[in-house]
């Protein structure tokens, strides 16, 4: 499954606000067992963990190469 981090990140976030799964696949145009693997990598359904995922993605310090 090849998704954009944009497209994980608005996933992740939507779960973490309480959107239910197939609410969020309706609006990424995906399958909801898909939303679902997406969102248990990020903590899901556990929304503290899904809430410090996204923290960390907006606030991470990019890496000089």
């Amino acid at each position: 499954m090849n998704i954009s981090t944009d497209t994980r990140t608005m996933i992740v976030t939507m779960l973490a606000e309480g959107s239910p799964v197939w609410y969020v696949a309706g609006m990424v145009n995906m399958r909801s067992h898909d939303v679902y693997l997406i969102g248990r990598e990020a903590g899901y359904p556990d929304k503290a963990s899904l809430r410090r995922a996204v923290w960390a993605a907006r606030n991470r310090v990019p890496q000089a190469a």
